[in-house]
């Protein structure tokens, strides 16, 4: 069965009302990943269409398992188990010109950095205190302290930060906007309780140290204005450029046809603002 004919109620749509019963996010990242070892790589690539067409469609189930589908093939990558079913996939969405499917399985180096601990700096007072020092004050309520260790470079002081309940949305905001920055805190963002926030993975996608893998996956949650945006920001890594572009021409009804600015001027569908 192709991947158009499972639309309505099919075993896509089927896997993800299961996956959506589950509440753990661990928990739908294995059920998926064992999925996948079961699956051939025709399978995967009708499940990943599927799910990039829903997603486009604003479909709230399959935005909701998204981040589950990404950390699956993530994990699948990491530990070699599925490299031949993907590599497979890979090509053949490379043979049905398929950027979506493609895009989630690409990892590729961020535009900068990668960088070591070494290469980003801290606050200079909270640098002089040990790691374990500032991993206990990172637990604390001083607001003076945790704004100045939003800049340490450690990961395990990040890590309790985006733990702590007296970090805002708009602390995490300009965390994931700083520059340069360490790809391991952009993950760490992500995989915290403020990942889910709208605002939090626009910085993260316009950010050109963030792990271009991580990018590609947020770029679909963008709305149109903020894909017009990161598509002509040069500073980010022509992949996610090229995919922000892609989505845009989608939400636009610009697919296949030129830039309206390199022609004609055309009417454009007003701009979605939610």
């Amino acid at each position: 069965m192709t991947a158009a004919g499972k639309d309505n109620g099919g075993e896509p749509a089927a896997l993800v009302k299961r996956l959506r019963a589950l509440a753990e996010r661990d928990m739908r990242r294995q059920v998926l990943l064992e999925q996948f070892l079961e699956m051939s790589p025709q399978q995967v690539f009708e499940l990943l269409d599927w799910l990039s067409r829903q997603v486009a469609c604003r479909n709230p189930a399959a935005i909701d398992v998204l981040d589950a589908v990404h950390q699956a093939l993530h994990v699948g990558q990491q530990r070699d188990l599925l490299y031949e079913t993907l590599a497979e996939v890979y090509l053949l969405a490379r043979q049905e010109d398929h950027q979506a499917v493609a895009t989630m399985l690409l990892n590729a180096a961020p535009q900068r950095g990668p960088l070591a601990a070494s290469q980003v700096h801290g606050d200079a007072d909270m640098s002089r205190l040990t790691l374990g020092e500032r991993k206990f004050l990172a637990r604390g309520h001083d607001r003076n302290r945790l704004e100045r260790l939003l800049r340490d470079p450690e990961p395990d002081v990040i890590r309790n930060l985006l733990r702590n309940p007296h970090l805002t949305e708009q602390d995490v905001v300009g965390l994931a906007a700083r520059r340069p920055t360490r790809d391991v805190v952009q993950r760490q963002i992500l995989a915290s309780r403020f990942g889910n926030r709208y605002s939090v993975r626009l910085a993260l996608v316009s950010n050109p140290y963030t792990p271009t893998d991580l990018s590609l996956k947020l770029v679909g949650f963008l709305l149109r204005r903020d894909l017009k945006l990161v598509r002509s920001n040069q500073s980010l890594h022509p992949l996610v450029r090229a995919e922000a572009d892609r989505l845009y021409r989608a939400k636009t009804g610009l697919a296949g046809k030129g830039d309206p600015g390199a022609g004609p001027r055309q009417q454009s569908p007003p701009e979605d603002g939610e």
